[in-house]
């Protein structure tokens, strides 16, 4: 038989979201699917109870109390945090719990968990449902130097600004289907033009090409993803050597 588990020095919830890095337009897809949080293990007997706290706030975002027909059990509870109480913040967000036996028994409290929530994938929601791994309302990128690329080297794309754009957003540039990831945006890189320069040994692998398509895709810090952009497409034309 296990020895039972102290309530005191609670460990802190796991939010059970998509991505560990926090909690995404993935998890919020379904309003009738509310987010798990895992708190525990708990030395549980009939009665005593768990409130959560999800975020700063002062009422309990969740309430559980351990049923009466219930065996004392050292277990984990699932607790389910309804979609609507989750919006999304700049900093992380604490959330904690408070473990209270029954009867009269002392109120313990967990440390918190910051989580990160951020609801709004970037480039905003994909507008035309027909194209599900393209996001129309992305802009096209732009290649220079414009018109035929004839030599490999000095290739550059532009990303413009796109809608939800943040720190911490890391964009690849899909030369054909060759990935170019550039390094994720620090906060002077917000609002304005990203340009990735492209491998010389990128485009020479792609080769020549009368309509060569080039997208952009972006991951932000919570595992958001865009979609693909919708393709630009350019001509390439080497000059042997």
């Amino acid at each position: 038989m296990s020895k039972p588990i102290s309530a005191r020095n609670l460990d802190r919830p796991q939010i059970l979201s998509n991505s560990p890095a926090g909690v995404g337009a993935i998890d919020v897809e379904n309003p009738e699917k509310p987010l798990a949080v895992l708190v525990g293990p708990l030395n549980l007997k009939p009665r005593d109870r768990i409130d959560l706290y999800w975020g700063n706030v002062a009422e309990p975002t969740v309430s559980y109390e351990h049923p009466l027909d219930a065996p004392l059990d050292n277990a984990f509870v699932t607790l389910s945090v309804e979609i609507r109480h989750l919006e999304s913040a700049r900093d992380p967000l604490p959330v904690r719990y408070n473990f209270t036996s029954f009867p009269g028994g002392s109120t313990e409290e967990s440390d918190s968990t910051l989580i990160r929530v951020k609801l709004e994938p970037p480039g905003g929601i994909d507008i035309d449902p027909a194209t599900p791994y393209e996001n129309e309302a992305l802009r096209r990128p732009q290649v220079q130097p414009p018109g035929v690329i004839v030599t490999p080297q000095g290739v550059r794309v532009i990303v413009a600004p796109y809608l939800h754009m943040s720190e911490g957003d890391r964009l690849s540039v899909i030369w054909d289907e060759r990935n170019i990831d550039h390094p994720a945006l620090n906060a002077t890189e917000v609002d304005r033009e990203v340009l990735v320069a492209i491998p010389a040994q990128i485009i020479e692998a792609a080769g020549n090409a009368s309509a060569l398509p080039v997208r952009y895709e972006i991951r932000d810090v919570v595992g958001n993803w865009s979609k693909r952009s919708p393709a630009s497409e350019i001509a390439v034309s080497l000059v042997a050597r």
